[in-house]
């Protein structure tokens, strides 16, 4: 069941550029992380992608989202900025809309100091230098995600999260027939993980219901739905689902 946003929640889009991802050398949690920050925002985050460091692939995956989002969304790329050869999100951004490359001098600088003071023999290389060319006419956003809140604004979504005793398999249909009731709403149920997770189990739920949505009373009305239905009480709404 797909959540009813107003028109003018923006749409947003991941793509994860990692050849280590891809064979499981390395987990991806910068998606993770967008996604958290994304719902926190109010953007509804629609897609996320892996690819290799390809250029074609990064191109085409690029051109694709930009398109899905439209003009008010908002595309996150992530991974291929280093010195090594396989680092060419840049530049293949760069082809994606049609731009050149030039040297981002302020960033330069920034980078050159930071290397110095961290490194005090270390003698800047054109490997390195890359780093520093970026697709020309972009405008750089530092600490982009954490400190530009007028870049990042969506429609609130609520979110209730209610702990129940009853088992997932017990509770599938009659949650089935209150999402059919209510469509403006995304309800989720989760099992009990908190073992596996933490090697101790919470023995307080066996089943952990959401309920996510923008229209706050819709919201706490099938939150107390599923309270009385399920014997449910309401956990604390920074609970890790």
């Amino acid at each position: 069941m797909s959540l009813t946003a107003p028109a003018s929640a923006p749409r947003a889009a991941v793509c994860v550029i990692a050849n280590e991802v891809l064979t499981g050398k390395t987990l991806d949690t910068n998606s993770h992380f967008i996604a958290k920050l994304m719902f926190r925002r109010g953007v509804d985050l629609k897609r996320v992608v892996v690819i290799p460091d390809e250029e074609d692939a990064i191109i085409e995956t690029v051109k694709e989202l930009s398109a899905f989002v439209g003009p008010t969304g908002y595309v996150f790329t992530t991974g291929g900025i280093g010195p090594t050869h396989d680092d060419i999100t840049y530049e293949s951004i760069a082809k994606a809309f049609e731009v050149g490359v030039v040297l981002h001098e302020p960033t330069m600088a920034a980078m050159t100091k930071s290397l110095a003071e961290k490194f005090p023999t270390f003698k800047m290389n054109d490997e390195v230098k890359r780093m520093a060319i970026l697709p020309e006419g972009c405008k750089i956003l530092h600490d982009m995600l954490t400190c530009n809140e007028e870049h990042f604004v969506g429609v609130p979504i609520h979110r209730v999260i209610v702990n129940t005793l009853e088992y997932e398999g017990t509770l599938a249909g009659s949650l089935k027939a209150v999402q059919k009731q209510h469509p403006s709403v995304i309800i989720g149920s989760y099992v009990n993980l908190t073992e596996e997770k933490t090697g101790t189990r919470d023995t307080s739920f066996n089943t952990r219901l959401t309920v996510e949505g923008r229209d706050v009373k819709e919201v706490k009305n099938v939150g107390d739905k599923l309270i009385e239905l399920f014997k449910g009480k309401i956990a604390d709404p920074g609970t890790v689902v």
